[in-house]
């Protein structure tokens, strides 16, 4: 199993000691919910509030391309949100994506991800203008 796999397998999980192992001593990982997070306090934080406001995850590793330093993955990310969100509480969320894993030493050192946001808040009971409103912040400057 690859660390991309591991990774995925840990957050299905909801192994947060696991999904650090992945991860090195100042790793940066760019959620597009949660936001940038640093270092292992940071990281297991947002993992914490990632299950305590879903369950029931499927993160899928559809397609993995990587090398020594660097992997791409396509995926499928499902959830059911739990009253920890509450507009949204019981939804259950699909939605496809793409990340980037920066490896150094075997383990993660920075992770970013690209995915289609606006299918994903849909599905949380999110309004069509609040959507736009969430989506217009992501736009570049210009």
């Amino acid at each position: 199993m690859n660390l991309v796999e591991r990774f995925a397998e840990a957050f299905n999980r909801h192994d947060v000691d696991g999904l650090l192992d992945c991860f090195t001593a100042d790793a940066t990982y760019r959620d597009l919910f949660y936001g940038p997070h640093a270092g292992p306090a940071g990281l297991r934080g947002m993992f914490e509030r990632m299950f305590r406001e879903g369950r029931d995850y499927r993160w899928s590793m559809d397609a993995i391309v990587m090398d020594d330093r660097r992997a791409a993955a396509e995926w499928t990310f499902a959830y059911t949100a739990t009253a920890a969100v509450p507009r949204s509480e019981g939804r259950r969320i699909r939605f496809s994506g793409m990340s980037i894993f920066e490896m150094e030493g075997g383990r993660i050192r920075a992770y970013r991800e690209y995915a289609n946001t606006g299918a994903a808040l849909l599905q949380l009971g999110f309004a069509p203008e609040s959507i736009a409103k969430v989506l217009s912040r992501g736009l570049p400057a210009g």
